[in-house]
């Protein structure tokens, strides 16, 4: 008999044994994509078949963010919930803000440092760590093709507004039934559809509509709500190879039928952004291994995080043969990977690792892990697990195990360590 979703889930203890890969995978999939743009082959990056990377690689990480995240947000506090998310992303995000705005702009910017660090631009740019994007600093980069120190951070805004979504969800109970999922996500899209059909584009964006129903950021949202769809329907949703090879051959025929302008299309996300969700969460649930060198952490946040400021480094270091030319793709990416790579592991092992290891005192496996360690001190036995039919046997959660987020000290597979970064 074929399984589910949840089944495979139950089966593998609450994480996929894919997710690492498939988020390393994205991530430097990304790496790729913005050697092409900041390199300076806008044409090539946005022509034929490469234009659906963009189209399709963030909105996969955003998919999985609402599949992964929606099992802790139907059990823990709201409080919590949202303590779990800040400690996952600020920390690292700050860090990343305060290097390029102190060490990497000081070091390379063309105007003098006390023009630098007075500028207005230099006091804009710390605003991205409260999720206020702003890509660039005074005099830094100014020559590139794109001068820009991170354009990756465009994603931070949305994912906030996506867990101002879920937070509404819990709320309001709307977490907990797909039904309400549904409509919810489907007044999105027809708002989008009103949206993009009454207003127009050249007219400009004033009243901010057609930003946040239509645009790249809408299509975010679609993608992060398909992916809380996916998780509250997977008892219901099979693990099909039929059913990914259909989705794989839908996407590719977008890839090679569709191009750019469908990226701020509402209505072909009726279609992809489905198909999207089932191929990244079939993936998660694959036995896809990691390479050894990736197994000592969760890299792929400081990948998102530093990729795009190293690539303006090695632009502004290495030799003119970078801009350009197909060798210089091919450079930028190796040296670009490799530093960056690097620079994820300290980012994992100095700071995120660190800070996620808080949760513990406030999740609600580490309160229960607690109590049972005060039992086991004073001697007293401990409760029986819940049930659902008072035989003392955990019948009520079969199908749901506790997140890996929720296991105070869990390693590198923690399931509230993915997150949206995989941003374009």
């Amino acid at each position: 008999m074929m399984k589910s979703f949840g089944a495979m889930l139950a089966d593998y203890g609450g994480f996929g044994p894919g997710f690492n890969f498939l988020r390393i995978a994205l991530a430097f999939s990304i790496v790729f994509y913005h050697v092409l743009t900041n390199s300076g082959h806008w044409a090539l990056a946005h022509g034929p078949v490469l234009w659906f990377l963009e189209y399709s690689l963030v909105p996969m990480f955003f998919a999985l963010s609402g599949f992964l995240i929606t099992g802790s947000a139907q059990r823990l506090s709201l409080q919590n919930f949202l303590l779990n998310r800040a400690l996952r992303i600020v920390p690292a995000l700050a860090v990343d803000i305060l290097v390029c705005a102190f060490i990497i702009g000081p070091a390379v910017t063309t105007l003098p440092l006390g023009e630098y660090f007075t500028d207005a631009g230099f006091f804009a740019y710390m605003l991205n760590i409260i999720g206020w994007a702003h890509f660039e600093l005074p005099g830094v980069f100014t020559g590139h093709p794109v001068p820009q120190v991170n354009g990756a951070l465009w994603t931070i805004p949305w994912e906030i507004n996506c867990y101002i979504i879920m937070s509404v969800m819990m709320l309001t109970g709307v977490v907990r039934r797909a039904v309400a999922t549904v409509l919810l996500l489907a007044a999105f899209v027809v708002a989008g559809l009103a949206v993009e059909h009454f207003t127009s584009a050249e007219a400009g964006d004033v009243s901010g509509l057609n930003t946040l129903f239509v645009g790249r950021g809408a299509q975010l949202i679609t993608a992060f709500l398909c992916g809380i769809l996916a998780y509250q329907l997977r008892h219901r949703i099979p693990m099909s190879r039929i059913l990914f090879a259909a989705c794989i051959a839908v996407a590719l025929t977008a890839m090679l039928l569709l191009e750019m302008s469908a990226t701020e299309s509402v209505a072909n996300r009726l279609v992809l952004m489905p198909v999207l969700t089932y191929i990244t969460i079939y993936t998660g649930l694959s036995h896809l291994a990691l390479p050894k060198i990736l197994e000592g952490g969760d890299y792929s946040y400081g990948v998102y995080l530093y990729h795009v400021p190293f690539i303006q480094l090695a632009i502004m270091l290495g030799p003119p043969i970078l801009v350009g030319t197909v060798v210089g793709i091919v450079t930028l990416i190796l040296m670009a990977g490799t530093i960056v790579l690097c620079v994820a592991a300290v980012s994992w092992h100095l700071i995120e690792k660190p800070i996620l290891s808080l949760r513990k005192r406030y999740s609600l496996a580490g309160r229960m892990i607690a109590g049972g360690e005060d039992r086991a001190v004073s001697g007293a036995k401990p409760a029986p697990a819940p049930t659902s039919n008072g035989t003392g046997a955990c019948v009520s959660h079969a199908h749901q195990p506790l997140p890996a987020s929720e296991i105070p000290g869990y390693g590198q597979n923690s399931q509230a360590q993915i997150d949206l970064h995989g941003r374009n």
